[in-house]
């Protein structure tokens, strides 16, 4: 058994391309959008490349918002005499008018590493908007146990926990040398004797998951799971989501709020709630 420490990592978001971009932008609404995106890209002539300083996962949703109503500029639809023309207006207007499905184009993916089993059983409930890659225990046999624990956990707790884990995988240890199917290259004998010994795997056992979740679900899920009644573990690993999430896309969780709990976690509310 050893001890470890849940954690996050940013490891991938939407990005743009910028040919197909620009060649939308002439479809779409000509010199005037073209204008409309140079300017965003603060540059005078685009030239099939991005900036690296560009959000490019809030530029994307604000070209989808403005493609419903062809605002990239005055003069593309009659209807439209005057536009935002700041990305921080625009987003928070979209925000407080819960036009959230344009959220949805943009995505980020997370990587948790040694969170519990628990953890993920929770954060496997929200489906919508979300893809998910799980450390398997049909494939993946464990060498040994993660365990990590809540901070104030008392003494007595820990230790019992502690000594439940060590049991376990000394029993799981020695039922694993009595099967002959991992002394073979058989590989389907392999995957069938370690599906079979997981179930005696304890559920706080430590693992990795692969989590990618859009903007519109990322602030749903957000608010939800560091309320102060969430569990403890997902509230923990979410106030360090949060806390990349305001510091990469400013203008999405811009209207976040963080309030430090009494145990030092932060609960993340938002000032549009329906989004």
């Amino acid at each position: 058994m050893k001890s470890v420490i849940p954690e996050v990592f940013l490891i991938g978001e939407t990005g743009i391309n910028p040919e197909g971009m620009i060649g939308a932008m002439k479809a779409m609404g000509g010199n005037t959008a073209l204008n409309w995106l140079a300017g965003k890209l603060g540059t005078q002539e685009i030239d099939g490349s991005i900036d690296e300083e560009i959000n490019q996962g809030e530029l994307l949703i604000e070209v989808a918002g403005r493609s419903c109503y062809k605002s990239y500029g005055i003069g593309l639809n009659p209807n439209v005499t005057k536009i935002r023309t700041e990305s921080k207006d625009y987003i928070d207007n979209t925000l407080a008018k819960a036009d959230g499905s344009i959220m949805e184009h943009g995505s980020v993916t997370f990587a948790f590493v040694n969170v519990s089993r628990t953890y993920t059983h929770e954060l496997v409930r929200h489906r919508v908007g979300v893809a998910i890659s799980q450390e398997s225990l049909r494939f993946v046999r464990p060498t040994d146990l993660g365990l990590w624990l809540p901070p104030g956990t008392s003494e007595t707790v820990r230790l019992g926990i502690e000594k439940a884990f060590k049991e376990v995988e000394t029993i799981y240890k020695d039922v694993e040398k009595s099967v002959d199917a991992f002394n073979t290259t058989d590989f389907d004998a392999k995957k069938r004797a370690t599906s079979l010994l997981r179930r005696m795997l304890p559920q706080g056992m430590a693992t990795n998951i692969i989590w990618t979740a859009n903007h519109r679900t990322l602030r749903h899920v957000l608010a939800q799971r560091t309320a102060p009644g969430a569990e403890i573990e997902i509230r923990i690993v979410f106030d360090k989501v949060g806390k990349i999430l305001k510091e990469r896309f400013p203008l999405i969780y811009a209207d976040f709020t963080r309030t430090e709990l009494p145990d030092g976690t932060g609960s993340w509310v938002p000032k549009y709630v329906k989004v």
